[in-house]
């Protein structure tokens, strides 16, 4: 199943608002030796500064301007903590329903996305996690506590018009063992939701292992970012280009079986590839980057950039970037 062409999403992430990540956002740790949002929210101040960035960061004006912008959907990072029964996390329930409220008033679709899971399904920051590994794979308990995190957001939001779909983890870490337990989680989540919502699933950087997975009317995500594959980050940018063109033969492929989004993409290029050129064409190369992925990610039912918005414009600022003419959205 692939959706229509006047149905494809074309979208942001909304990261770093109700799952802090330090490098985003660094003020909201600034006065604190922590790295993650568990340990911030240990700290004296940190519930405070938690608070005020989920107050503050979002608001009516920037749903207004993804949609003068031609943007129709936004993808939301949360944790497991949002329902704020989970301390020393702060939840943010309210404002997640807040997100829903103007994402109803301008038309957009909203993707709730678990980027947090108990016991961490990557053992990284974007997970909230306050310690390395990824513990979520091999403890039962913490799976079930997942599916219970997911149904309570499906139940809250599932006759809401906003409500596009669930995915049902972020980025898990991949691995032969973890794959087969990520598939048996995947088909639990699918056969307890799928009669409520779009189920949304992380490919683990596997999409051509993970593909089919699950129902075809499930959206399988693909996360592509040249920083992240060894190989493209030693390969010259016109070698790199075939490449990333060649991956619209793939995104097709992919699509026979099941319908494909690219959930998180950035025009940022590896320091290893900068390296080799002067400093002053940077910034063109990463805009021509964009322009690129933009033609190759169409063929996909649709995209998110990471991310809306960050503390500095920029090349993660994706506003920054449509309001300073660097990305162009046809």
């Amino acid at each position: 199943m692939s959706m229509s062409n006047n149905e494809k999403l074309r979208g942001v992430n909304l990261g770093g608002w109700l799952v802090l990540e330090k490098w985003m956002f660094p003020e909201v740790f600034n006065s604190t030796d922590t790295e993650n949002e568990y340990d911030l929210s240990t700290t004296e101040f940190g519930q405070k500064k938690i608070q005020l960035h989920h107050k503050n960061l979002i608001q009516e004006e920037d749903f207004r301007w993804l949609h003068n912008n031609r943007l129709n959907a936004v993808r939301i990072p949360v944790g497991y903590w949002i329902f704020g029964d989970e301390p020393p996390f702060v939840g943010s329930i309210l404002h997640l329903d807040r997100a829903f409220d103007y994402a109803k008033k301008y038309d957009i679709k909203i993707i709730i996305c678990l980027h947090g899971a108990p016991g961490s399904q990557n053992g990284h920051q974007h997970s909230g996690a306050p310690e390395q590994g990824s513990r979520w794979f091999y403890n039962r308990r913490f799976q079930n506590q997942t599916l219970e995190i997911l149904s309570k957001l499906v139940n809250r939001y599932s006759s809401h018009p906003a409500l596009w779909g669930l995915e049902l983890l972020n980025e898990p870490k991949p691995g032969p063992l973890k794959i087969l337990i990520l598939r048996r989680f995947y088909r639990k989540a699918y056969d307890l939701l799928s009669d409520k919502t779009r189920i949304v699933f992380s490919d683990a950087f596997l999409p051509r292992i993970m593909n089919g997975a699950l129902n075809a009317s499930t959206f399988i995500d693909i996360h592509w970012y040249h920083f992240a594959f060894l190989p493209e980050r030693y390969t010259p940018l016109s070698l790199y280009y075939r490449v990333l063109k060649h991956r619209t033969k793939l995104l097709k492929r992919l699509k026979s079986t099941q319908p494909v989004l690219i959930g998180e993409w950035s025009i940022v290029l590896s320091t290893l590839t900068l390296r080799h050129y002067p400093k002053d064409i940077h910034e063109a190369m990463m805009d021509e980057h964009g322009r690129h992925q933009l033609v190759t990610y169409e063929e996909a039912d649709g995209w998110f950039y990471w991310s809306y918005k960050t503390t500095g414009r920029g090349t993660w600022n994706f506003r920054s970037l449509v309001e300073d003419g660097r990305l162009i959205l046809s």
